[in-house]
């Protein structure tokens, strides 16, 4: 009897110890699934917090890039219409055209001056510099600057200055007042600066348009007084004048 209730002993606990580790087997899972659901609840929010970051971030970004392009676009048609706003023209002597004496001579009445503004939009403000050269009497090339100043030019519009119509200073009653076409010497345009419609300043020369800018030849030629007034011009309608 007491061998087999010695027996009986290892294997009661031996039971209870079985019985412990699958407790403490199920308690360590529980607490595994408890902890590894947290956690990938944890990732979850934090993917979604990047997710929108990222979304936010890219939409931002697109914004900006539609902000950019919007002004780009609008740089471009102001640019177009620009473009559409020159000046060509000229005249001189006989003398500087190649003829013969030292002092050149009238000009003959055939250069003019053109403006053109084949935009649909009235330019507000503009002035054209013109430069005259002549001859002294040991042949030596003096050169004046001038201007002449235009305000709201109408759309679609070719304006056409004869020489003889272009008087130097301001309009007077003399029988023969000073215009380019009795200089003596040669003239032409040389730059223009104008306001557009949308406010925004433009600098031409023949060669090329800038946006703002400044002429300091047009600025001293201003700021000299040295004014060129048109008394009359011929208008006709611009050619190729199209909309925006």
């Amino acid at each position: 009897m007491r061998e087999e209730r010695s027996e009986s002993i290892p294997e009661a606990e031996a039971s209870r110890a079985r019985r412990a580790w699958q407790w403490v087997r199920r308690a360590s899972w529980t607490h595994v699934i408890t902890v590894s659901g947290a956690v990938l609840a944890a990732i979850a929010a934090i993917g979604g917090l990047w997710a929108q970051g990222v979304g936010t971030y890219w939409g931002q970004e697109t914004a900006k890039d539609q902000l950019a392009q919007s002004k780009d676009d609008d740089a471009r048609r102001a640019r177009k219409q620009a473009e559409k706003v020159t000046y060509w023209g000229g005249g001189g002597s006989a003398f500087e055209w190649g003829g013969t004496g030292m002092i050149g001579s009238a000009s003959d009445g055939s250069g003019a001056l053109h403006v053109l503004n084949r935009s649909p939009d009235p330019i507000p403000y503009m002035h054209i510099g013109i430069e005259i050269n002549k001859k002294d009497l040991e042949g030596d090339i003096e050169r004046s600057y001038w201007y002449v100043a235009l305000r709201n030019l109408p759309p679609c519009t070719h304006l056409e200055y004869r020489e003889y119509d272009l008087q130097l200073g301001s309009i007077q009653a003399d029988l023969d007042p000073p215009t380019l076409s009795n200089q003596k010497g040669i003239w032409s345009p040389i730059v223009m600066r104008f306001t557009d419609a949308g406010g925004v300043d433009w600098l031409r020369t023949k060669t090329s348009l800038k946006k703002g800018g400044a002429s300091k030849l047009l600025s001293e030629a201003i700021r000299s007084k040295n004014s060129i007034v048109g008394s009359e011009a011929k208008k006709t309608k611009a050619g190729s004048c199209n909309d925006r």
